[in-house]
């Protein structure tokens, strides 16, 4: 009989094996190394730039400003809502230093990241407006080029050290399963094929 079937489920056992092994020593590590704080990037580990916190109250709006230092790049920027309710929603207004609009959003989530290619040097300002009805505290965050950002480049950011590998687990946790069936069928195709042929024997 042909051996290809326990082949392929011995090589997707091995995978499911060790996808578990390696989220077992991540979780574990994050656990007893930082008391399970710290295991996922806080918003503002993404970010290379991050603006005091500014209470905003409803119906006014407070301006944070970004000097860029490089051109023909993207700008990504993002506002956090650190005290999030429910029902809080902000407006926000993009503009150059001559006023010139860049973009406007209207937001209810405590975090959302947006991004622009940077024109030219500039200073520009993101004008944030409480459109809820009850005060925020809120920073802003900015990277240029975030390509090249320190939650991509620093290996000992929870970023590289527990969401790429324990990404990567869950891709071999996949393939791994992927295999164990198609090995299943593979054998019982063989063992199908062997027993039709043994009746000619």
């Amino acid at each position: 009989m042909k051996k290809r079937g326990p082949i392929v489920i011995i090589a997707g056992a091995v995978l499911v094996s060790i996808a578990f092994l390696v989220s077992y020593s991540i979780m574990e590590r994050a656990g007893s190394s930082l008391g399970g704080n710290g295991f996922f990037p806080s918003p503002e580990s993404m970010f290379d730039e991050i603006s005091e916190k500014e209470s905003i109250d409803p119906g006014t709006t407070y301006t944070f400003s970004h000097t860029t230092s490089s051109s023909q790049v993207p700008l990504m920027w993002g506002l956090y809502m650190t005290d999030y309710k429910p029902d809080d929603q902000v407006a926000v207004n993009v503009t150059d230093m001559f006023g010139d609009k860049l973009g406007s959003y209207a937001e209810s989530d405590p975090i959302f990241i947006k991004s622009f290619v940077i024109p030219k040097v500039d200073t520009y300002s993101f004008s944030v407006a409480n459109t809820g009805n009850s005060s925020i505290t809120a920073e802003m965050m900015f990277t240029e080029n975030p390509e090249k950002s320190k939650a991509l480049t620093d290996p000992n950011s929870p970023f590289n050290k527990n969401i790429v590998p324990l990404a990567a687990a869950g891709f071999m946790l996949i393939f791994g399963i992927i295999a164990i069936i198609a090995g299943i069928v593979l054998a019982v195709m063989d063992w199908k094929k062997s027993k039709n042929q043994s009746r000619y024997i």
